[in-house]
């Protein structure tokens, strides 16, 4: 089994690989479509690498920035990029919150305070459906306050 995984690995390297070389690299990409639009601004590369529309404001790619130990962020926004949520889920009111890895929490105020509160503490409780165990850390309970866990909860119940 792990043999295969390596085969498999190894061909995707090879083919990337070749796809790059036969297509003349990144050089030949003039304007790369690498930004999402999102209320007027746009979330993605730091412009660098890309070529956003005239005046419009680019917002970094969401990276995993873990909290301070002593507490950072106190608004659920900046509890939500601070502890790595916005790397992989997406919520429509936080422009940063465009992830793929997790299912969207765009709705998830629906299934109420409890099944969210839950799904933070103990992520394997309820696996969302397409989606694999596994996936969420399960220290979030550990790694949040009891404050912290209750702004959360409470914001998503907005969502």
């Amino acid at each position: 089994m792990h043999f295969r995984r390596l085969i498999t690995l190894f061909a995707v390297i090879l083919i990337s690989i070749f796809t790059l070389v036969s297509c003349g690299g990144a050089d030949e990409i003039n304007d790369p479509e690498c930004f999402l639009a999102k209320d007027g601004q746009m979330v993605g590369a730091s412009g660098t690498d890309c070529n956003p529309p005239e005046g419009v404001e680019v917002l970094p790619t969401p990276t995993f920035t873990p909290a301070p130990a002593s507490g950072g962020a106190t608004d659920a926004k900046g509890l939500v990029i601070a502890n790595g949520c916005a790397g992989c889920h997406v919520i429509e009111s936080i422009p940063q919150a465009r992830g793929v890895v997790g299912p969207s929490l765009t709705g998830i105020g629906a299934k109420g305070e409890d099944y969210i509160r839950t799904s933070i503490v103990n992520p394997n409780a309820v696996i969302a459906e397409g989606y694999a165990e596994g996936l969420m850390p399960a220290n979030f309970g550990d790694l949040l306050s009891e404050n912290e866990l209750e702004v959360l909860v409470s914001f998503l119940a907005t969502q």
